[in-house]
């Protein structure tokens, strides 16, 4: 029986150091994945936008591009609005559901049609660790509503 306690701790504590190392990877952070998936392209988070910006820089430099300083789109970022609260607006099991297959939340009106063939409603397609980080990390995102006045979200309400 001993053996086998010696066993279990084995394993816990080899569970705790490749928990303990992923956690510390700084490629797997929140704000490198929303970057690097290209989340960016329609959705703003306002509330870390120093952290986004950071993640954007070091992104570009790493595939050897430079970010355009005043980008004529920059308006069409927010179109699928500010994420600075969506931790406290939805619970992580829909954030799951929602990223796995976005279309099936949203409207089917004239409006959003026309928005959805300018690159929105993508699913994600990142690596599994990918997944698991983005979504802890937009679960955290409660910092009180920052969406443009005016913003009418293409989302089906439940």
């Amino acid at each position: 029986m001993e053996q086998i306690y010696r066993y279990v701790y084995v394993l816990a504590f080899l569970f705790l150091i490749s928990t303990a190392s992923y956690a510390q990877d700084a490629s797997v952070d929140g704000p490198t994945v929303f970057v690097e998936s290209r989340c960016y392209t329609c959705h703003t988070i306002k509330a870390q936008s120093t952290e986004i910006e950071a993640a954007k820089t070091a992104f570009a430099e790493s595939k050897g591009v430079d970010l355009k300083e005043d980008d004529d789109d920059e308006k069409d970022e927010s179109k699928g609005g500010d994420l600075s609260n969506i931790g406290a607006e939805r619970d992580q099991e829909w954030l799951t559901d929602y990223v796995k297959n976005p279309k099936k939340f949203f409207k089917s009106d004239a409006k959003c049609k026309k928005l959805a063939k300018k690159k929105y409603r993508k699913r994600f397609k990142g690596s599994d660790e990918q997944y698991e980080v983005l979504i802890v990390y937009l679960a955290t995102l409660k910092y009180g509503d920052m969406r443009e006045e005016g913003f009418e979200s293409c989302l089906i309400e439940e």
